[in-house]
């Protein structure tokens, strides 16, 4: 991906990057100099806009869409690709009101893009059109501070059955309690007192199985949060969400659901994540083709999953490949291996060595898993010192850097405790 970028002199105030999407950078310098003293200007190739991630991560950031009239009819299709996948991302139309270029600003219209930069325009009206897109105004205007955007990440098994709903179940409840202690005792007193604090979004396959390993029975599903996702707010997850015991809420779609692929989930996420602290997506058995673009791109940290089996390490070794095939193989992935045997084949440093990802964690093989699965409970409860729940130390540090100033010494034993004073739900 080639880039180029111009810098003025003194910085416009608030700071933000502008980002151009054309296939050349031919408008590069007649927008430059009609853009306010020190605005930061890349160019990204309309093409494959790969690059696009690392600039939205890096700070504010505003995407300008070539709307000349010879590239309007492509940036109208970009635009609404990005519009799909990335809802939350501001859209700039670049044109001209020229006569010989009227077409591009009309298509710019037409394609519902509400802010247009017109390169006939000054640059005092080119500063109102980007602080409008950018939700400020005023050249000397303080800028609002940020909305509140949850963690997001993504729990991905390299194959069906590696158990990563399972490791999803356990750390979102954990993390629940470590993270926020306070909740889950209000919780003990007031049963009816719920924190929003951790979300476990359940987009699995076979559908329901977090539920299950929870012992929960949803009324509230994903698909009804879809058609409901401008209500989103933080009393509808308190009163609609299912809960675990624990504080946890639970999001997910009914057992028995027909697999196939998930519903553009990006409006919902937007709000999901303005509501709840951390959002832990459990993705697993899910065909990497089947998962929603706006969740790869939307994600802070992405969990591959996977066992010793050779199967496992080819479909691992497929699944890398399609990650890099759309541009999200990179330094979010972490390695998780489960169920790990000395005996079982290659170590996991050199499975992590072997597929150049960080080793996040090494799960050990857990017969207890299964049996309290069974009965509807989580290890946690019937087994508390378990090295499975040791081992998950890695993951509930990287889920909530919070939780990782909150394991004392014999936490477990603590966290047991305090769950075992709960109503636990059976069906």
């Amino acid at each position: 991906m080639s880039a180029a970028s111009l810098q003025l002199l003194q910085p416009m105030a608030p700071p933000m990057t502008l980002v151009l999407l054309a296939p050349d950078c031919g408008l590069l310098a007649a927008l430059a100099a009609k853009l306010p003293v020190g605005t930061p200007l890349h160019w990204e190739d309309s093409a494959s806009p790969t690059a696009l991630d690392a600039h939205r991560r890096a700070g504010a950031c505003i995407v300008l869409l070539d709307y000349r009239r010879e590239q309007a009819t492509a940036s109208a299709e970009l635009g609404r690709q990005l519009q799909r996948s990335l809802p939350e991302l501001p859209l700039v139309a670049v044109g001209s009101t020229a006569s010989d270029q009227v077409d591009g600003i009309v298509a710019a219209v037409r394609a519902g893009l509400r802010d247009i930069l017109d390169l006939e325009s000054n640059t005092a009206d080119i500063d109102a059109v980007l602080r409008r897109a950018a939700g400020t105004a005023g050249v000397r205007a303080v800028p609002a501070e940020a909305p509140h955007k949850a963690r997001l990440v993504l729990v991905l098994g390299a194959r069906a059955g590696v158990g990563s709903s399972t490791l999803a179940a356990h750390v979102g409840v954990l993390a629940q309690q470590l993270g926020h202690p306070a909740a889950a005792t209000a919780l003990e007193s007031d049963p009816t007192r719920h924190s929003n604090s951790l979300l476990l979004l359940d987009l699995g396959q076979p559908a329901g199985d977090v539920a299950l390993y929870l012992n929960l029975d949803s009324q509230f599903h994903y698909d009804d949060a879809l058609r409901n996702a401008n209500r989103i707010d933080a009393t509808l997850a308190r009163t609609a969400m299912t809960r675990h015991p624990g504080g946890l809420a639970l999001l997910g779609q009914p057992a028995g659901s027909e697999a196939g692929p998930i519903a553009d989930p990006a409006v919902l996420v937007q709000r999901l994540r303005g509501v709840f602290d951390t959002v832990l997506c459990d993705l697993g058995g899910a065909p990497l083709r089947q998962i929603p673009r706006s969740l790869l791109n939307s994600a802070d940290d992405i969990w591959l999953v996977a066992d010793q089996a050779i199967g496992t390490l080819v479909s691992l070794d497929l699944m890398l490949k399609q990650l890099d095939t759309l541009g999200a193989r990179d330094g979010r992935l972490q390695l998780v291996v489960n169920r790990h045997d000395e005996a079982g084949g290659l170590a996991p440093a050199q499975i992590a060595q072997r597929f150049a990802l960080p080793l996040l964690a090494t799960l050990p093989d857990c017969n207890r898993l299964r049996a309290s699965a069974n009965h509807g409970h989580l290890l946690l409860h019937d087994a508390p010192r378990d090295p499975y729940l040791r081992a998950l130390t890695p993951l509930l540090a990287r889920l909530d850097p919070a939780v990782a100033g909150a394991l004392p010494r014999g936490w477990r034993e603590k966290l047991a405790l305090r769950l075992s004073g709960l109503q636990w739900k059976t069906k």
